[in-house]
């Protein structure tokens, strides 16, 4: 099942983009203390990536076993 790999692909980047976006936040906070315009958008696109890895993986689980029982219904 190509697609459901392609999907399985974009939720590990997502979570790795999560991951970098920690890294960064987290680097740069002692220097950005007056600038939370950068934090807030940082954690913003945090927060969208992490629930849009989290609801990829879902997806895809789900459509996998849906197709799986159709699968073995017809045979």
């Amino acid at each position: 099942m190509p697609n459901f790999e392609r999907v399985k692909r974009l939720s590990n980047i997502l979570f790795g983009a999560s991951g970098v976006l920690v890294f960064l936040i987290i680097l740069n906070l002692p220097r950005f203390n007056f600038e939370e315009k950068f934090i807030s958008t940082s954690f913003i696109i945090l927060i969208f990536c992490l629930i849009l890895a989290i609801s990829l993986r879902f997806v895809a689980k789900d459509a996998k076993e849906y197709v799986d029982r159709v699968t073995k219904l017809n045979k």
